[in-house]
């Protein structure tokens, strides 16, 4: 009984994912993402006076898709059937991070490997904006923040794994199916 429990619990995670998730369904690599390393402060200097220009003037603008229940709401605003949202159309401040790419399957992310190491991104409802450091920018900016941001950054995988728990759930209610099974014939005989 537990096990039907778990199973349907399964279906409904896998559901849900497939709704609320912007990545996509088939196996790809184009989901892009940031992991955030640390945020930068107000000052004065070429790099940290100019963050909102050089963000969105030399920036990768990516656009961000919507998920499936955003993309059905879009069509319930657009038949009457419910009202507009309303959304700040602003960026956020820029900040420092790391650019990634995901394998996604099924709306979930299983790996990821980096595509332009540390930027300066921001992003909007609609998109993300990074824009990549060559060696020479990323040393000026850390010589007007007066740190190093990059020393102690520890990439959180996790995020940009967490498709493997689900596989593992999945693994999981196939063992306790298989030992239900041998059970059933252990207690009818036929083993």
């Amino acid at each position: 009984m537990l096990r039907n429990v778990f199973g349907g619990a399964l279906i409904a995670v896998l559901a849900v994912i497939l709704l609320m998730s912007n990545r996509d369904w088939v196996l790809s690599d184009q989901h892009r993402a940031v992991a955030d390393v640390a945020a930068l402060p107000e000052g004065q200097g070429e790099v940290l006076s100019n963050l909102e220009m050089l963000v969105s003037r030399y920036g990768v603008h990516v656009p961000r898709a919507p998920t499936k229940a955003e993309r059905l709401y879009q069509l319930l605003v657009l038949a009457g059937r419910a009202p507009p949202a309303r959304i700040d159309p602003g960026y956020q401040r820029p900040r420092f991070g790391y650019s990634v790419r995901e394998w996604s399957f099924l709306g979930m992310p299983f790996a990821s490997y980096s595509e332009y190491g540390f930027v300066l991104y921001s992003n909007n409802r609609w998109e993300l904006v990074e824009t990549p450091l060559i060696d020479a920018g990323n040393e000026q900016l850390m010589q007007e923040v007066g740190r190093d941001l990059r020393k102690g950054f520890f990439f959180p995988f996790w995020a940009r794994a967490w498709g493997w728990l689900y596989v593992a759930a999945v693994a999981l209610y196939g063992w306790l199916y298989h030992r239900a099974i041998v059970r059933q014939r252990e207690a009818l005989g036929i083993l």
